[in-house]
């Protein structure tokens, strides 16, 4: 008997987002901000297309200040905010989205490390890409 392979949108039914296999590089961007400021990486999203973000990373040069935080937000009017979490030690440290977030068609994503203050650097990654 011949067996004749499926193939299943992991999305659903009729589903018209596909996510594509992890290439190594596609779709990743750094910063590096100035002493004591914020760090920030925004992926423009474009008409009837989703900013997908699949991984976040940052680091500071040394502890930075109480209240310090890294977060993904939408480019909206009033910005939603996706995801955010405080940051206590200089790092490194990441998130992995499984499964990636998808931001609504034609909205930029926004990954901000807040302020560090004083001297200390921060260092931001973030793996994301527009559906195609």
């Amino acid at each position: 008997m011949a067996l004749t392979p499926q193939f299943v949108n992991p999305n659903g039914q009729g589903a018209t987002t596909v996510y594509p296999l992890t290439v190594i590089g596609s779709g990743d961007q750094s910063a590096t901000g100035a002493s004591g400021a914020a760090t920030a990486i925004t992926v423009t999203g474009q008409a009837n297309r989703k900013v997908i973000v699949r991984q976040i990373a940052w680091s500071y040069s040394a502890t930075p200040a109480a209240g310090s935080t890294v977060s993904l937000d939408d480019s909206a009017g009033t910005p939603v905010t996706y995801f955010s979490l405080h940051v206590t030690a200089a790092g490194p440290d990441g998130w992995i989205f499984s499964p990636p977030i998808a931001l609504p068609n034609g909205l930029n994503a926004v990954v901000t490390l807040s302020a560090p203050g004083g001297a200390v650097v921060g260092k931001l990654f973030a793996n994301a890409y527009v559906e195609h």
